[in-house]
């Protein structure tokens, strides 16, 4: 069984993306950008309440405060500095979603942030006791096994993602928690191979 995921609230300003619901319509759980590298309290508000409309897990995307690159440059930031660029994107999403009687299930890092919790051991724990300390019970999404266990082992709990081709078109046993979906096309070929079911660690089932 599988969770599909995808990224929604990737606007800003004048820029839009209006493919991101569309896609959703075929996920298990949506990742709401945080307003950092992207997202707007408009556009947090509408996949806030796509999701409660169409019973679909929620999930924070947090990435670098680097809206202009669109969170794709690493940013060298301290430790106290990158705990608090987690927290405070983490906790928005949360209270957010309160407002709505939801609960978020997942956190997602972005661009370079995501870059940086797979390959930076340290800075990876920074992210994970950030996380806790916000809400010990979120699953926080990573691209490795390896990762997953050390999150695991620093006391949170995790998903292992893995790319639409890698995970449902890989005849690989190195099987995935969830799946994550960029296009509308990809989203709506694998739906037709497996319904996807959210990542069912915590509190969702009380959500959906």
């Amino acid at each position: 069984m599988f969770d599909f995921n995808c990224d929604v609230a990737q606007s800003y300003g004048i820029y839009k993306n209006d493919v991101e619901l569309e896609i959703a319509k075929y996920a298990s759980s949506i990742n709401v950008s945080a307003g950092f590298h992207s997202g707007d309290p408009i556009k947090i508000r509408s996949a806030l309440l796509f999701a409660k409309d169409n019973n679909i897990a929620l999930g924070a995307h947090i990435g670098y405060p680097d809206i202009q690159g669109y969170g794709k440059r690493k940013i060298d930031l301290s430790k106290e500095e990158l705990e608090a660029v987690v927290i405070y994107q983490v906790g928005a999403i949360i209270a957010y979603a309160k407002t709505y009687d939801l609960e978020i299930e997942q956190v997602r890092c972005h661009g370079a942030l995501k870059d940086t919790l797979n390959n930076s051991e340290e800075d990876a724990l920074v992210i994970i006791e950030a996380v806790k300390k916000v809400s010990p019970w979120l699953n926080l999404i990573v691209q490795s096994q390896q990762m997953k266990e050390f999150v695991q082992n620093a006391g949170l709990k995790a998903a292992y993602e893995k790319d639409y081709f890698e995970g449902i078109l890989s005849n690989s046993e190195d099987k995935p928690d969830t799946i994550h979906f960029r296009t509308l096309e990809d989203i709506k070929t694998a739906y037709e191979i497996v319904k996807p079911s959210p990542i069912n660690y915590n509190r969702v089932q009380e959500q959906i």
